[in-house]
């Protein structure tokens, strides 16, 4: 009878640890957590947004984390251009596989700074626009905090330099 006992105690266990362990966040959830708390802290906010369907999906794309600049009155009033990572490289993109999508394009400071970032820029990141809604980059989070303080400082640059 003891055995039985023994046996039931551990189920009862089990099942009271196993939903609270679940509950638990897993490491890369900390991980997203502490980046976008660091993102926070430095003016920039986090959302999950679509990006515009390219000629070559054959499905529209899903959310994906967005961490963008709330616009500011001047920007409010341009119209928005979306500069997207496109997957092939074609002589007709801006730089490589970066290619605009829509007819709007920014002005030459803003098209410096991006010339500036694309190189260093890694396949995670997909997207980055600018206009009525702020400035906007679009990334899988694959990355550690040191390519977060790259994407933040190029959301103040272009904020920067669209003023």
């Amino acid at each position: 009878m003891s055995v039985w006992l023994i046996v039931f105690i551990l189920l009862a266990i089990g099942m009271i640890m196993g939903p609270i362990s679940m509950l638990r966040p897993k490491p890369a959830q900390r991980r997203k957590e502490n980046l976008r708390l660091q993102a926070a802290q430095q003016g920039v906010r986090f959302g999950l947004r679509k990006a515009p369907r390219l000629k070559t999906d054959m499905e529209d794309p899903e959310p994906t984390p967005a961490y963008y600049m709330a616009p500011s009155p001047k920007l409010q009033t341009l119209p928005t251009w979306t500069l997207v990572r496109t997957g092939y490289e074609h002589e007709g993109n801006f730089y490589r596989d970066w290619d605009w999508n829509g007819e709007y394009r920014p002005d030459g400071s803003v098209t410096r700074v991006l010339r500036e970032c694309l190189p260093g820029l890694p396949e995670s990141v997909t997207l980055i626009s600018q206009g009525e809604a702020g400035t906007c980059v679009l990334w899988s989070e694959k990355e550690e905090l040191e390519l977060l303080n790259v994407l933040i400082k190029l959301l103040k640059d272009l904020q920067a330099s669209a003023a």
